[in-house]
């Protein structure tokens, strides 16, 4: 493998005008093909088979219900009451939004016929039908200028409106911050301004030609826009640390005095072969998503795994190109003058010192980082999940205001409605359907259930909550509602189905949910067998899979800490409440992609010099002071890019992502990477490299540590002055 990745850079770099040009034409190729030809994403969350779905179709088209739509909430100041000047005002505001393109409905709240006002006469809402899910920006734009025409009015009612007719405005994008941060943090690791800049441009480029790329697809087949999630965030991530993995080992080597085109073959055949493993475990774990037959999973796995893809490509063949082209300027001014001069400068002194601490006292790292993880985790026990609504903004926003004022005024279920379809064995009568009614309306937890059409042997029945959406009683009240038992006592006993946007939801949520542990054991397990194929080892793969494990799980704990139990909210401006059901699942993907990556940079490093002859206490320190600056390096470039949106409240949903994202990166990197992981190795020793010699025999054998390449640069060992410990040697390049 690494003969045949040096290869690939040796050629990269021999025809670097040629490659370039390839990736330019591709880059320019994917950009018109998209603005040509993509179709817009879809914003649907639906799952194929999934029965409420299908109840819902049925209500839609025999009822003649349109599911499209949303509400514009209005109110009377607090102890007030409408006027007949107020009801004016809406009966014009129904006027004009019902002549909007796109709209298909605004009756008057104020008919007779309308059950639109709340029984103390101050809240009341106008709901608008849509002829398609999702509004137009035109439809939106002019329902909004028709809002905002109505607050201005001679009246005093308080007007808001739901994001399903006016989404909530994006946040400004701080990505473009983050990166900068993250050139700085390349800056002050490498002290040269081409080598900091380098990673970040491969992963831009890579990234460009990924989204592009998938915004084509969509002439072809339909995406949903969650599918560019991972892509995005996993594009970015690993294209910068596949990029800087290579830079920083050729950057090494040319400081140790290799000749540059040389570094760039052993630095794509060595560092390269980290990456294209660590890129091979993404890629296949997120493709592993749709056997989960999902529908939008598995467009969000694939779409992240041919981001992944693209990376590395680009990582293996353009960034051996442009390193051609900056050649000695890969180092700073400084390190050249000092190879000139054969000068040498001591690096690493802080990581050797740490290595070195950890390796004294392994046992004590090791219990430390294990219970601290397994403290921040423990509120995974407790996790909530459900799909997003209007009542997680913040309160500073009209779709949170008009969330607010309908529960005041009519309950919180009205933003909980249940519908349940009854089928008869003869023509449904009103007789039947308000029996119906009324039986439901006790059973526990039910505010009101309200007779909402018949037709033939079916009948329609909307029941509210007492509780809200997000609340674990509306779930629960679900369930009730789809045992039969619910209905025991009714002569003639319908049949029950129970469907509607917060049934649809909870169904959503709870397949994803029934769905997670299995794709998170399916990953482990392809990490576990990857790992020992490539270290040979049993116990070094057993390691990795329990630390990521342990990061996810105390990711997941503190993400539930703040965002469900609300600590911390105030700092974050966090509403509490259920995550977003398909949280864990991003998280996951994400999580896993860098833990993979930081794992084999820094053990590959390790196991590089086991193979050229070192013992495994020297291998572990020798490894970890060359890996550790970068991966440290990288985690912090992580942190600044997803921390950017952490402290959003604007999405609430990005806002948890980015946290959750954050706090992983900080979690795996520094208690896993840098504590546990040399803790654990020293513990074990050189039984962290047995590996059965039947299981050898067994296994196809994958040179990743370049022993058919040419030797190792020499490297030079001394030791502090401050110990006589071996064990802080570090290198002098």
């Amino acid at each position: 493998m690494a003969l045949w990745l040096s290869r690939i850079g040796r050629f990269s770099a021999r025809r670097a005008w040629i490659v370039v040009t390839v990736w330019v034409a591709l880059l320019v190729l994917a950009a018109v093909g998209a603005s040509t030809f993509a179709k817009p994403l879809t914003h649907s969350y639906s799952i194929s088979g999934l029965r409420s779905l299908s109840t819902l179709s049925t209500v839609d088209r025999n009822f003649g219900r349109n599911a499209n739509g949303g509400d514009i909430v209005f109110a009377a100041p607090n102890g007030e009451t409408f006027t007949a000047a107020d009801a004016v005002a809406v009966r014009k505001l129904a006027a004009r939004v019902a002549g909007v393109q796109g709209v298909t409905s605004a009756p008057d709240p104020f008919a007779a016929d309308t059950a639109s006002i709340s029984p103390d006469k101050r809240v009341g809402y106008l709901s608008v039908g849509l002829s398609k899910k999702t509004p137009s920006s035109t439809t939106s734009d002019q329902v909004d200028a028709a809002i905002r025409s109505a607050r201005s009015g001679d009246h005093h009612l308080d007007i808001a409106v739901g994001s399903d007719l006016v989404p909530v405005p994006d946040s400004s994008s701080n990505e473009g911050i983050a990166l900068l941060i993250g050139f700085v943090v390349l800056l002050i690791t490498f002290g040269s301004l081409v080598a900091a800049g380098l990673p970040l441009l491969m992963a831009v480029t890579g990234l460009g030609i990924s989204l592009e790329g998938i915004h084509l697809a969509t002439s072809i087949v339909s995406l949903n826009s969650i599918s560019t999630v991972l892509a995005t965030l996993l594009g970015l991530a690993v294209g910068i640390d596949y990029s800087l993995f290579i830079v920083s080992r050729h950057r090494r080597q040319v400081r140790e005095g290799l000749e540059v085109r040389e570094s760039i073959a052993v630095a794509n055949g060595t560092a390269g072969s980290a990456v294209f493993f660590a890129a091979i475990i993404v890629i296949i774990a997120l493709a592993g998503l749709s056997i989960i037959r999902i529908g939008f999973l598995t467009q969000m796995g694939l779409c992240g795994a041919a981001a992944v893809l693209v990376a590395l490509l680009v990582s293996l063949t353009l960034t051996p190109a442009l390193l051609r082209f900056i050649g000695p300027r890969i180092v700073s001014t400084r390190a050249r003058r000092r190879l000139s001069t054969g000068e040498n400068r001591t690096t690493g002194r802080i990581a050797s010192r740490w290595v070195a601490l950890t390796s004294r006292h392994p046992i004590i790292f090791v219990l430390a980082s294990v219970a601290g993880l397994v403290a921040l985790a423990v509120p995974v026990t407790s996790m909530q999940v459900g799909l997003p609504n209007d009542g997680a903004y913040p309160a500073s926003t009209s779709a949170r205001q008009a969330f607010d004022l309908k529960a005041d005024g009519f309950g919180p279920g009205i933003n909980a409605p249940i519908l349940v379809l009854a089928q008869y064995r003869h023509r449904a009568t009103t007789s039947d359907v308000a029996g119906l009614a009324a039986h439901l309306g006790t059973i526990t937890d039910v505010l009101v259930a309200v007779p909402s059409g018949r037709q033939g042997n079916t009948a329609l029945i909307t029941v509210l909550p007492k509780s809200g959406p997000s609340d674990v009683d509306t779930k629960t009240l679900v369930k009730r509602l789809r045992d039969v038992s619910a209905v025991t006592g009714i002569s003639d006993a319908p049949s029950l189905q129970i469907t509607g946007t917060t049934a649809v939801d909870i169904d959503i949520s709870d397949q994803v949910s029934a769905a997670f542990p299995g794709y998170l054991a399916l990953i482990a397990a392809f990490a576990f067998l990857l790992l020992m194929i490539v270290f040979r080892s049993i116990l070094v793969p057993l390691k990795a899979t329990i630390g990521f494990l342990l990061s996810l799980g105390a990711t997941l704990g503190g993400v539930v800490a703040v965002f469900q139990w609300g600590w911390l909210g105030g700092l974050f401006h966090v509403t509490p409440g259920p995550l977003l059901s398909f949280l864990p699942v991003i998280v996951t993907g994400v999580l896993f992609g860098l833990s993979m990556d930081y794992e084999m940079f820094l053990i590959s490093g390790m196991r590089e010099q086991i193979a050229h002859g070192a013992e495994p206490r020297a291998g572990l320190h020798r490894g970890f002071i060359g890996g550790a600056a970068v991966i440290v390096a990288a985690g912090a470039i992580m942190i600044s890019v997803f921390g950017s949106g952490a402290f959003d409240s604007a999405d609430p949903t990005s806002q948890a992502i980015a946290f959750a994202l954050t706090l992983g990166v900080l979690v795996d990197v520094f208690v896993v990477r840098m504590t546990l992981v040399p803790a654990v190795l020293a513990l074990l020793g050189r039984s962290a490299w047995w590996f059965p010699r039947w299981l050898d025999r067994l296994l196809p054998t994958i040179d990743v540590e370049g022993l058919r390449l040419a030797p190792l640069p020499t490297v030079e060992r001394t030791q502090h002055p401050e110990t006589s410990n071996p064990a802080m040697e570090t290198m002098k390049i």
